[in-house]
C-alpha cells in the first residue's frame, strides 16, 4: 500500500445555499435593497449596508454565483464584526464565485501575425503565432507595465531607475504561460565561462566584499556563452530587451537581469546586474522576453511600447480562457480588520498577493486560489485562520503566517490547517514555500503539500508548531535545502516538528533533506514523524544546541541523521562556519539582539538562559557555540547500510545520542508488509520499548 493511500483522500461537501441578510450578484443594481430578490451588484455597495447594519447579531453578506472584476476589494475597522457577533461574506452556493484582479481576453479579438513578425519566428510559430491589442480592452502601458527582475537574490535594489513592480503575466485555462525564452521550458543552458564575475557581494565562497552594501549601480560582470548559444543569438533581427534569468553560482540562488550588452563574435554578454554571488563556469542560465524565441505552445510576447501581445495558443482559443493579470494589489485585503469570515471564493489574476489579512480573529475558508505572481494568502496578526483551502499555480509561496509577541512570547496563534497546496514558486523558483511562519506560537497542520522546486516548510521565530502535515515530492531542484527548513539562530527556539509524513524529497541528481536544523539552530524538537526517500538526511542538525529528535521513522533516506558540529569545528579547527562564531560574527550578534536574558525568557527557556558568551572558557558546555544538551534516541531507521548515521565530535562530547536502530529491511524491522504500521510483536518494538506507533490516519488533510 502506498503511503498516499495510507493517509487517505479528502473530499469537501459543496457548499450548500443558506438565506443571508444580504446579497450580492453581477445582475444586481446597487439601487436595490440588498435582498436576495433585488440584489446589490458591488462588494463596496454591500459594504456600505453591512455598515449601516446594527450589529447585535451575525451578519451574512451572500454573493452570488459569477465573475467580479476587481482591482482591490478592501475591509477596514469599519467592516469588522465582533468576537460575539462576526460579519460573514460566503459564496451563496449557486456556483463559483470568482474574484478576479486580470482581464479575461476574448478568442473572436486574437488576429494572425503581420508579416514582419512572421518572418522573426521560427517553424510551425509562425502560422500559429496570433496577437492581440490590449489597448482593445481599455489597458494602457500603465497597466501591464515594465518588466521587473524575478528571482530571490537579485541585486536590482542596488541601481537606479529599476521597475520594481511585479510582473504581469498571461494565462490559459489555468496554466502559467511562458514569457518567450531560449531554450525552450525545462531546459537551460551553461555558461562556457566567465570572464569577469562583476562587482559581486560573495567570491569565492566565505569571502565576502564588505564594502558592496555601500556602493550602487555595480559592474554587472562578463559571462561567455558556449558556440552554439553565440550563433543563436547572433540570429536574432533584435538583441535589445533580452533578459537573463540564472543560477550563475549556486543551485539555490537565483536571479535576472537585463543583457545589458551582448557580443556574438567574442561569445560574451554583459548582464546589467551582478549576480550577488559570481557566476561559475557551468552555472545555469536563460534568456528570456526575446521575440525571436516566441517557438513554442504556450510561449508569449508583449511589446511594452505598443500593447500589442503575441501567443502561440497551446490549443484552440475558442474553447479556452486567456486571462492576462493586472492589478498589483491583493484582490481580497483586511486593513486592520477584525473578526470577519469570508467562505467559498475563489481569487485569481493579480500580480501581488491574493489575499493580506493585517487584523485579528479573522477566517479565509473553502477557498481557491490560482493564478497569481504574489503569493497565495499573506497573514499578520492573532487567532486568524486560514483552512480549506487550495492554492496551486502561483509565483511565489502560498501561507505565510506571521503574528505573536518574541518579548514577551506571546504566541499569535495564526493557523494554517487543512489546506491543499501544491505548484507554487513557479516564478520565484527558491526559498519560496507552501506554509512560513513568522513571529511567536503560529501553526501549520493537516496540509497537503506537493510539487515544488524548493522547500515546502520554512519557520522563523520561536514556539511554532509543525504537525499533521503530509509532504511528497518537493525540493525537486535544489541540494542544499530541506522540505521543513530553519536555521541560523540560537534563540528561535520552542519550535516543535511532529506527527508529519515527508516522502519523496528531492529528484534527480538534486539530494536535499527531510528536516534540516540550518546552521546552529538550538532549542527544536522532533518527533513522531516519518521521512521515507529523503534523498540525502532525513535530519539535518546543523551544529545547535537543545535539540531532541526522537520517535521518528526514517526509511531509504541518503543517510538518516547527520548532526555535525559545524560551530563547533568553525571555531575550534578553523572550519567553513568560522565567520558566524568568533568574537562578533552574526550569531553572538543575533544572540545579543535577543530578550534572552530577561526573566520571561529565562523562565520559558532555561538551558538558553544559562549560555556563556566567555571565550575564555569556550569548552564550558554552556559555550553557545558548543552543541550539548541535545537528545537524540528512539529513532527507527530502515538503511540498506544498518546504520543510523553521522554525529561529529563535538556532538558526541556534548549531547546524548542513543538507543537508535537501524534496520536493513522493513521486514527486519517488523513492519506488517506493504504498510508503514509495526505488527504488535515486531523488533523495533523489542529494541525500543518507549517507541510508540505513530498516527500515520492523522496525517494529512481530513
Amino acid at each position: 500500500m502506498s503511503l498516499q493511500e495510507m493517509l487517505g483522500h479528502y473530499h469537501a461537501a459543496p457548499i450548500q445555499a443558506q438565506a443571508g441578510d444580504f446579497y450580492v450578484s453581477p445582475q444586481g443594481n446597487d439601487e436595490n435593497d440588498g435582498s436576495f430578490e433585488r440584489p446589490f451588484r458591488t462588494f463596496a455597495r454591500a459594504q456600505a449596508a453591512v455598515r449601516e447594519a446594527k450589529k447585535d447579531r451575525e451578519l451574512t453578506v451572500c454573493v452570488r454565483a459569477g465573475e467580479y472584476f476587481v482591482k482591490e476589494v478592501a475591509f477596514g475597522p469599519e467592516d469588522s464584526g465582533t468576537p460575539e457577533n462576526r460579519v460573514v461574506w460566503r459564496a451563496y452556493g449557486d456556483g463559483d464565485v470568482v474574484l478576479n484582479g486580470g482581464v479575461a481576453l476574448r478568442a473572436e479579438d486574437f488576429h494572425p501575425i503581420p508579416d514582419e513578425i512572421r518572418e522573426r519566428l521560427h517553424g510551425d510559430a509562425r502560422e500559429k503565432t496570433l496577437c492581440v491589442d490590449l489597448k482593445t480592452y481599455g489597458l494602457t502601458k500603465a497597466d501591464w507595465g515594465e518588466l521587473s527582475p524575478i528571482g530571490m537574490f537579485g541585486s536590482e535594489d542596488k541601481y537606479d531607475n529599476v521597475c520594481r513592480e511585479p510582473n504581469c503575466e498571461l494565462f490559459f485555462d489555468g496554466e502559467r504561460m511562458t514569457l518567450s525564452r531560449y531554450p525552450n521550458a525545462g531546459e537551460n543552458l551553461q555558461l562556457d565561462d566567465v570572464a569577469d564575475v562583476g562587482d559581486c557581494f560573495e567570491f569565492p565562497a566565505q569571502n565576502y566584499y564588505t564594502e558592496w552594501n555601500d556602493r550602487r549601480n555595480h559592474f554587472g560582470g562578463r559571462y561567455i556563452m558556449d558556440k552554439a548559444t553565440a550563433k543563436r543569438v547572433a540570429g536574432w533581427k533584435r538583441l535589445d530587451g533580452a533578459w537573463a534569468y540564472g543560477r550563475f553560482h549556486y543551485d539555490w540562488a537565483d536571479m535576472s537581469t537585463p543583457v545589458q550588452k551582448f557580443d556574438t563574435a567574442h561569445r560574451t554578454f554583459f548582464p546589467a546586474f551582478v549576480s550577488r554571488y559570481g557566476a561559475r563556469k557551468g552555472g545555469a542560465y536563460y534568456f528570456y522576453n526575446v521575440l525571436d524565441e516566441l517557438d513554442a505552445p504556450g510561449e508569449w510576447y508583449l511589446d511594452r511600447e505598443t500593447g500589442m501581445l503575441y501567443f502561440y495558443p497551446p490549443r484552440d482559443l475558442r474553447d479556452a480562457r486567456v486571462e492576462m493579470t493586472i492589478t498589483t494589489k491583493s484582490v481580497l485585503h483586511l486593513k486592520n480588520a477584525h473578526d470577519l469570515t469570508f467562505e467559498g471564493f475563489t481569487f485569481r489574476g493579480t500580480r501581488g498577493d491574493a489575499v493580506t489579512i493585517e487584523g485579528d480573529r479573522n477566517v479565509l475558508r473553502r477557498f481557491v486560489i490560482s493564478g497569481v505572481m504574489g503569493n497565495g494568502v499573506v497573514v499578520n496578526g492573532r487567532d486568524n485562520l486560514v483552512c480549506e483551502g487550495e492554492i496551486s499555480h502561483v509565483g511565489r509561496g502560498g501561507i505565510r503566517l506571521d503574528g505573536g509577541d518574541r518579548e514577551t512570547l506571546t504566541p499569535g496563534n495564526n493557523r494554517a490547517d487543512n489546506n491543499l497546496i501544491h505548484d507554487w514558486a513557479e516564478v520565484y523558483r527558491v526559498y519560496n514555500v507552501a506554509v512560513h511562519l513568522e513571529g511567536v506560537g503560529n501553526i501549520c497542520s493537516h496540509n497537503e503539500i506537493y510539487n515544488a522546486p524548493h522547500a515546502a516548510i520554512f519557520y522563523y521565530g520561536n514556539d511554532h508548531v509543525v504537525e499533521y502535515n503530509h509532504i511528497h515530492d518537493v525540493v525537486k531542484t535544489s541540494t542544499d535545502a530541506g522540505a521543513i527548513y530553519s536555521g541560523q539562530d540560537w534563540t528561535r527556539q520552542g519550535c516543535v516538528i511532529r506527527y508529519n509524513c515527508l516522502y519523496n524529497i528531492g529528484e534527480g541528481d538534486n539530494r536535499p533533506d527531510g528536516i534540516y536544523f540550518d546552521d546552529m539552530l538550538s532549542g527544536q524538537t522532533a518527533y513522531g514523524n516519518l521521512i521515507v526517500r529523503a534523498k540525502k538526511y532525513g535530519f539535518l542538525i546543523g551544529g545547535g544546541r537543545d535539540i531532541h529528535v526522537y520517535n521518528n521513522v526514517i526509511i531509504d533516506c541518503g543517510k538518516a541523521i547527520t548532526y555535525d558540529d559545524r560551530g563547533y569545528d568553525g571555531l575550534f579547527h578553523d572550519g567553513w562556519a568560522r565567520h558566524a562564531v568568533v568574537e562578533g560574527g552574526c550569531m553572538w550578534e543575533r544572540l545579543a539582539a535577543s530578550p534572552y536574558q530577561t526573566e520571561i525568557w529565562k523562565k520559558h527557556y532555561p538551558s538558553l538562559g544559562r549560555v556563556s558568551s566567555d571565550f575564555s572558557n569556550p569548552h564550558d558546555p554552556n559555550f553557545a557555540v558548543n552543541p550539548a544538551n541535545s537528545h537524540v534516541h528512539d529513532n527507527l531507521i530502515v538503511d540498506e547500510t544498518g546504520l543510523v548515521g553521522r554525529f561529529d565530535e563535538g556532538v558526541r562530547r556534548y549531547s546524548t545520542i542513543e538507543n537508535n536502530f537501524a534496520y536493513k529491511s522493513m521486514q527486519e524491522a517488523g513492519f506488517i508488509a506493504d504498510t508503514y504500521t509495526l505488527a504488535p510483536d515486531a523488533q523495533a518494538h523489542k529494541d525500543m520499548p518507549a517507541f510508540t506507533d505513530l498516527p500515520l490516519n492523522q496525517m494529512g488533510r481530513y
